[in-house]
This record gives structure tokens, C-alpha cells and sequence, in this order.
């Protein structure tokens, strides 16, 4: 009996030893809930309504463009959204947009805190984008472009406030037969749906809050 009592005893102590680590993992497993966390519980909301929306100035071709026999006419106030994270990020996700839609874009400019560029648009995008029965006589138009302003503004805490204005010109001949007028360039007003367009399109990118 005591030649068996050695076995016995390595026996119990390896069973001991494997409970004991057992008890280990499952212990740390249930204090980690990180490491049992699915990947979407991480994500956060990042785009909100905006706190505040202030007129944006004007660009010098718009001051130039008032000058004309047709002044443009009042434009709406901005599109806007507060999106967190860093401005020129924000930008280069609108940038992004526009080489995947394959705009057509002339005149690019951007900075630490705006870009504004040029979009050429036929003539289903215009009547689309600008409202073009708002003029005294009739205009057949071929084709047309907006002058687009986006504007991003560190506002602290995190978030950037974007700020998206467009302007529009319908180029076409009037076919008023009784005073037509001679002008092939027709400032129009804006009908918000491209502002609108870009703030979803950053929207689908970002984790609107509810």
C-alpha cells in the first residue's frame, strides 16, 4: 500500500493543476469583456446637426458676377453638418466622392479650411440642381455649372463644422419671340438638392447620431 501511495499523489497533484488553470482562463476571460466584444459595438456616431450655421462670404467671382445686366439671385443659406474629426480629412472624404461620380471639375482650390471648385453639368443636371422657371422669360438651356464652396471649421471638442454652398449659371438662348434678349448666361438659384447630395454623401461615410 505505501509503494502506491507516490502514484496516487502525482495523480491527484496533476488533476489539481489542470482545474487550476482551467479556472485561470475562464476567470480572465469573463473580466476582459473587450477581447468577447463584436467589432460594430466600437463604433461610434460621428456626424450630428449643426450648433450653428453663419452665412459664408463671398468669393471674389460672385462679387464680379453681380456686376452683370443679371444680377444672381439670393441664395439659400448653406448646407451644413458637424462631422468629428479633421478638417482636411472631411475634405479629401467630398474629394473622394467626386472622383468616384466622375464629376467634371475645373478650377480646384483647396486649403487647411475650405475648398471650392467648379462643376460643369449638362442639362439634366442643371434643371435638377438649380431651379430654371424661376426667369421672366423662357430659356432653352444647354448646359450649365455651379460654383461650389465647402467650408470646414475646427469648432473644438473633436467635430468640424461643413459648410456647403452652391451657386448656378445656365448657358442658352431665349426663345421669347416677342422680347427676346440677346444674353446666353443666366444666373439661377439653387434648389439645395447637390448640397444635400454632398451632406448624405459624407453622412454614408461617417455614423450619423440619432
Amino acid at each position: 500500500m505505501q509503494s502506491k501511495l507516490p502514484l496516487c499523489s502525482q495523480v491527484f497533484s496533476k488533476v489539481l493543476l489542470a482545474g487550476l488553470v482551467l479556472s485561470v482562463a475562464v476567470c480572465a476571460s469573463a473580466q476582459d469583456p473587450a477581447q468577447n466584444a463584436t467589432p460594430t459595438s466600437t463604433a461610434s456616431a460621428t456626424t450630428r446637426s449643426c450648433t450653428a450655421n453663419p452665412v459664408l462670404a463671398p468669393s471674389g467671382k460672385q462679387k464680379q458676377a453681380s456686376k452683370t445686366k443679371h444680377p444672381l439671385p439670393l441664395q439659400p443659406a448653406p448646407a451644413c453638418i458637424e462631422v468629428k474629426g479633421e478638417p482636411l480629412e472631411v475634405q479629401e472624404a467630398l474629394q473622394a466622392v467626386a472622383r468616384d461620380l466622375q464629376w467634371r471639375i475645373h478650377e480646384n482650390h483647396a486649403t487647411e479650411d475650405s475648398w471650392t471648385f467648379v462643376r460643369y453639368l449638362n442639362t439634366e443636371e442643371l434643371e435638377k440642381y438649380a431651379d430654371t422657371k424661376v426667369l421672366i422669360q423662357p430659356v432653352d438651356f444647354e448646359d450649365g455649372k455651379s460654383a461650389i464652396v465647402v467650408r470646414t471649421v475646427d469648432i473644438g471638442g473633436g467635430f468640424v463644422r461643413v459648410q456647403i454652398s452652391a451657386q448656378f449659371e445656365g448657358d442658352g438662348k431665349s426663345t421669347d419671340t416677342t422680347m427676346k434678349q440677346p444674353a446666353t448666361t443666366w444666373p439661377l438659384n439653387s434648389r439645395g438638392v447637390l448640397e444635400k447630395e454632398m451632406i448624405a454623401a459624407l453622412e454614408s461615410r461617417y455614423h450619423p447620431m440619432n
